[in-house]
Formats: C-alpha cells, structure tokens, sequence
C-alpha cells in the first residue's frame, strides 16, 4: 500500500503517486492531506500517477463518492490521471463522467513501450 504527495510550488502542481497495492481509503483519504499540506493552493493543477500501482480493491461506489465530493482545487483547475492499468482506467473514465470535470487520461496507448527515444504522438 502506498501514496506519495508532492507539491511543486514553482509548477503549482500537486502530485499524487500511487504504488504497490493500493485501497480504497487511501483514494478517498488523500483530499485531507493535500487540503493540510502547509504548500498547497487550490489554484494548483493536480497529476495522480497510477503507473506505479500493483494490484488493489477499487469499486466503483468507492469512486462514484469520491466523484461526488467537493473538489478542494478551484473549477479552472487541470487534472490529468496516468492509469496504465485497464481496471482503473475504466474506473478514472467513470469519474470523469460523474464530475464532468475537465479531466486529462492517459491510459494504455500512450504508455506502451518504452518513454524515452522518439515518440512524436507523445509530444
């Protein structure tokens, strides 16, 4: 189980990394430690990189509430989710219906093979 918050005043930029085998209330629980963090501005934009991630139990209840929340970034905000993994892509696509949030994806197509070398789609 694991998640790492990173916050990058200079890129106004939260970033949550997923890794290892991941539950439920650690997706849910992470609004309260970005919210607390001494760095954060709701001005930020936010990456939550699932790349790192295992195995887990997510249902989709658990993202549907997650969904309904109060977002503690302001509306003009960008989130951009990284979810290799095709359990939880369907599940961040899920979310990005229920909040109607503009809400970046990167899924399977763009992270297969290797990230470094020339990839002009990426670009």
């Amino acid at each position: 189980m694991g998640v790492r918050l990173t916050i990058d005043v200079n890129q106004r930029l939260v970033v949550s990394t997923y890794y290892s085998e991941i539950n439920e209330a650690e997706i849910l629980g992470q609004i309260s430690p970005i919210r607390s963090h001494p760095d954060f501005n709701p001005s930020f934009s936010e990456i939550v990189d699932f790349s790192g991630v295992t195995g887990g139990n997510l249902s989709t209840s658990a993202i549907q509430d997650l969904s309904g929340r109060v977002s503690v970034f302001n509306p003009k905000s960008m989130h951009v989710v990284i979810a290799p993994q095709p359990h939880i892509f369907g599940l961040t696509r899920l979310a990005q219906r229920a909040t109607k949030k503009s809400l970046i994806i990167i899924g399977l197509a763009a992270l297969r093979g290797p990230l470094c070398g020339p990839q002009k789609d990426l670009v």
